[in-house]
């Protein structure tokens, strides 16, 4: 009889918890929302690859050197400095003197030389220091003073802005985002706008040396978010300055945490910035201090350019090139070789990586690479 009781008393308990069970899930089922849950938080961009197929070119003889690049799309790429050759550099057979030549095209299967030459005159632009093509038919250079070209065949450029030959300041950088929004900037501070007539010269407020500038949209606020990187190490006074432009004011903006030896700027707007030099730095927000990215190779880094958050590369001495996947940094240590000499400026477009600079031994060198 004990044993009967023990069963039914163990049945009734079982019966219990299962009802206990049904009336909470009963329970949840009537008070779950008849909305959809909310969404999952947006992810960030996906990885980039690592991966690219190399090409380097070596230009020129003796004190050849390129400081600048600039990528319209994979069959239009522009490199501009100074390049020597057994031709340059001498008289020719009726006695005209040969100059070097200031610039390197890709036309998609071979590096071209080019001679940019003033209009009025027909001599050669030299030294051009930045290029900014807006298409392949507007190309505007920095050599001291500002010149356009227009796409002629005979390259022929018109002075746009002429410096102020009685001081330092010489044009070496362009930023812009059409013929009617063009910047320049370089030594001494000098900071000059273009809005499709007429050159402006705007106060900057330093007159430390600029190395380079960047702007990109603010998607948020649909206007251009545009910074300029001043620096000096080896001069004096030994200075450094980050200053915003705002159509055509300049403010300066907090630079803590940043080292004097910088050259090179690139942002997305509310994204992170970067500032590369003797280190590589970061920010989530202006006006916040800069961190060190202690991941980097020792090497000096000259250049910063991006396709997005997720596609970063940087160049410098001794042929040092590191990418940003987006996930991790990959530094080409075994792909590519080093040199005595340095990649002054870098640019990517796509799948498209181009370094240039200038290799022991007087020669200008050209990193292009491909993302396979």
């Amino acid at each position: 009889m004990f044993k009967i009781i023990q069963k039914i008393s163990r049945l009734t308990v079982l019966q219990l918890a299962i009802f206990i069970l049904q009336l909470l899930l009963l329970s949840c089922s009537c008070s779950k929302s008849t909305t959809d849950p909310p969404p999952p938080p947006p992810a960030g961009p996906d990885t980039t690859s690592h991966n690219f197929t190399w090409q380097i070119d070596t230009i020129g003889l003796y004190s050849s050197y390129l400081l600048d690049v600039a990528i319209v799309d994979e069959n239009d790429i522009w490199a501009v400095g100074e390049i020597h050759t057994a031709e340059t550099d001498t008289f020719d057979s009726l006695g005209n003197w040969i100059p070097p030549y200031n610039a390197t095209h890709w036309n998609g299967q071979e590096w071209e030389l080019i001679r940019f030459t003033k209009s009025e005159n027909g001599s050669v632009v030299l030294p051009v220091r930045g290029i900014l093509p807006v298409d392949e038919n507007n190309v505007w250079l920095a050599a001291g003073s500002i010149y356009y070209w227009n796409g002629n065949p005979d390259r022929r450029v018109s002075l746009s802005y002429q410096r102020d030959i009685t001081t330092d300041e010489i044009v070496k950088q362009l930023w812009g985002e059409s013929n009617a929004n063009i910047y320049g900037v370089g030594n001494e501070g000098i900071i000059v706008h273009y809005n499709g007539s007429n050159w402006q010269k705007l106060e900057s407020g330093t007159t430390v040396d600029i190395q380079d500038i960047w702007g990109a949209l603010d998607l948020q606020t649909g206007e251009y978010e545009i910074l300029v990187l001043a620096s000096q190490r080896f001069q004096t006074p030994q200075a450094r300055e980050l200053l915003q432009i705002h159509d055509t004011n300049v403010t300066a903006v907090s630079d803590s945490g940043l080292p004097l030896d910088l050259r090179s700027i690139w942002f997305i707007p509310r994204g992170k910035y970067y500032i590369a030099g003797n280190g590589l730095f970061y920010n989530f927000a202006i006006g916040n201090p800069w961190q060190h990215d202690d991941s980097q190779p020792l090497f000096y880094k000259d250049a910063i350019r991006g396709n997005d958050e997720n596609d970063v590369i940087i160049a410098g001495s001794f042929g040092n090139v590191s990418h940003f996947n987006g996930s991790t940094w990959h530094h080409y240590e075994n792909e590519l070789p080093y040199f005595y000499g340095r990649y002054h400026s870098v640019n990517i477009k796509e799948d498209i990586m181009v370094a240039v600079g200038e290799i022991g031994g007087g020669l200008a060198i050209i990193l292009h690479g491909i993302r396979n």
